[in-house]
C-alpha cells in the first residue's frame, strides 16, 4: 500500500477477513494443547496424537484440494518439494515438537517457546534478505522476548525440563518453516487449499511410515 493512497472497501474487507481468520486460527490451535495434554495423561503418546490429527485433517482437505487444483498436474509436480517441506517439517515436526513439548512443560509455557518462530521469522528475513524491522516490530519482538523470560521465571531461579524447552524450541523452528513455506508465492505456487492438502498427507505419510518402522512410538 502506497504511503497515503485511500484503502478500497475490497481491499479493507479482504484484510478484515484475514484478521478475523487469523484470529480463529489463533484461537483453535492455543486449545490443541489443553486437549493433547489430556489425551497424554490417557497414556497417548504424542506421535499418535499429531498423526491422527493430520491424518484427519488430510483425508478432509482431500477434496478441496483436488477441486482447487483443477487437473494442472504440473502445478503439483513443480512444487512438490515445497510441499514436502510444509508438510514434514512445518506441520509433522512442529506439532510433534510441540506435543512433546507439553508432554515436559506447561501449554502456557510450551506455546510462548514455539510462538517465537514468529521472532525468528523476522531475524531470518533481517539476516538473509536485509529486510530490518521497523520499530514497531522490532518492539513486539522485543516484548515477546521479555513475556517469554517472564513466564520462564529465567530470573526466578525455577527449573525448568531442559528437554522440554529443547521440543519448544524445535517447534518454533518448526512454526517459523510454516511461516515462510505458507507465504511464499510465485506465478506458479499451488493454490493454497491444495498446498495444506498435500502437505498434510505427506505429513501423516511420513509419520505413519516413521512409526511402522519404529522410529517413533505409538
Amino acid at each position: 500500500m502506497t504511503k497515503g493512497r485511500p484503502v478500497s472497501p475490497e481491499a479493507r474487507q479482504l484484510r478484515n477477513t484475514g484478521i478475523l481468520f487469523g484470529l480463529i486460527s489463533a484461537a483453535t490451535f492455543g486449545t490443541s494443547g489443553t486437549f493433547a495434554k489430556s489425551l497424554l495423561h490417557q497414556g497417548w503418546s504424542p506421535a499418535a496424537i499429531v498423526t491422527l490429527r493430520i491424518t484427519g485433517a488430510a483425508l478432509i482437505l482431500a477434496i478441496p484440494a483436488l477441486y482447487a487444483i483443477r487437473g494442472r498436474w504440473h502445478l503439483l509436480r513443480r512444487n512438490l518439494p515445497h510441499a514436502a517441506a510444509y508438510g514434514i517439517v512445518a506441520v509433522a515436526g512442529c506439532q510433534l515438537a510441540y506435543f512433546y513439548a507439553v508432554q515436559r512443560l506447561s501449554v502456557g509455557v510450551a506455546l510462548m517457546l514455539e510462538y517465537l518462530g514468529i521472532v525468528f521469522v523476522v531475524a531470518w528475513n533481517w539476516a538473509m534478505h536485509g529486510r530490518k524491522p521497523n520499530w514497531l516490530i522490532a518492539a513486539g519482538m522485543g516484548l515477546s522476548i521479555l513475556g517469554l523470560a517472564l513466564v520462564l521465571d529465567v530470573f526466578g531461579g525455577v527449573k525448568l525440563d531442559l528437554l522440554g524447552v529443547v521440543f519448544g524450541l524445535l517447534a518454533a523452528v518448526g512454526l517459523a518453516v510454516y511461516f515462510v513455506t505458507a507465504g511464499s508465492s510465485h506465478e506458479d505456487a499451488l493454490p493454497g487449499i491444495t498446498l495444506a492438502g498435500v502437505g498434510l498427507g505427506l505429513g501423516a505419510l511420513t509419520l505413519w511410515v516413521a512409526m511402522a518402522v519404529g522410529l517413533v512410538p505409538w
